[in-house]
């Protein structure tokens, strides 16, 4: 009777509690598995699954390729010439040369056997420490040598630079009425810095007088987008003294003090550094 009855009580226990009573015979229970780690377990039996389909070669191959490590590209360092290294020994790299010195090393240093081009190359900061940008046009008082192509853009000379996404003229001019029809051409003219621009002179009501004067030897300056100038200003078999005059007609132009380096060469030839 005393069985029955503990049967009984447990079963109305069981009742009330809403499920099965747990047997303990030394063993706990089995906790259940969370639905988080149901599917991570779905998700590595289906990943075995896929490595069991794939053929023994594939797997070894990839096996391989994980263990390799990725191979780092070394650039070759440039080899200068000889003839380049002698030249190049005649320059201290720390000094910062007076103009008339540094016009003598140019003319010592030019390695082309054909009468070169003597560049200067001009570094601009602002205050803020950014690159200045700067442009306008200039008459130096010598010829440079150097011969450039103006174009009037017009109508024709619109399409055709659309139609083939080609520039071949040095300097573009325009009048303020085109402007409206050439802006389509500044994703082409832009990156080159040919767009036609108030600031530089280059849009005028007269370009064709702009023109003459752009081919009788005015030129265009401006900066790059790192606050640089390059320039033409002579040949390498030109007089001293012509070379020095034109670059004080540039520098006079340009914000003095905003010029952080001034450096000089042949067109084939090593930079020497201008004192200021």
């Amino acid at each position: 009777m005393g069985t029955q009855k503990a049967v009984v009580i447990g079963e109305e226990l069981n009742e009330d509690l809403g499920g099965p009573i747990a047997e303990h015979h030394g063993k706990g229970k089995e906790k259940g598995k969370s639905k988080k780690e149901k599917i991570e377990e779905q998700i590595k039996e289906k990943k075995f699954e896929k490595e069991e389909e794939k053929p023994s070669d594939e797997v070894a191959k990839e096996a391989e390729g994980a263990e390799k490590p990725k191979k780092v590209k070394v650039g070759k360092a440039k080899v200068r010439s000889k003839k380049y290294q002698e030249v190049r020994a005649l320059i201290d790299p720390a000094k910062k040369y007076e103009i008339s010195e540094a016009f003598d090393l140019v003319k010592k240093t030019s390695l082309t056997k054909f009468d070169g081009n003597v560049e200067i190359h001009i570094r601009l900061l602002g205050k803020s420490g950014k690159p200045e940008q700067v442009r306008g046009l200039l008459n130096y008082p010598h010829p440079t040598g150097k011969k450039i192509s103006v174009v009037i853009l017009d109508e024709k000379g619109i399409v055709e630079i659309e139609k083939t996404n080609k520039v071949t003229a040095d300097i573009y001019l325009a009048t303020p009425e085109m402007m409206p029809k050439i802006a389509k051409l500044a994703k082409i003219l832009g990156p080159k810095g040919k767009m036609p621009n108030p600031k530089s002179g280059t849009i005028a009501k007269d370009p064709e007088k702009v023109k003459k004067e752009l081919e009788g030897g005015q030129v265009e300056y401006k900066t790059d987008t790192y606050g640089n100038i390059h320039q033409i200003i002579g040949k390498v078999s030109a007089e001293q003294k012509v070379l020095e005059e034109n670059l004080k007609v540039l520098l006079a132009v340009l914000p003095g003090e905003k010029i952080i380096g001034i450096t000089v060469c042949a067109t084939m030839g090593p930079g020497i550094k201008v004192q200021l």
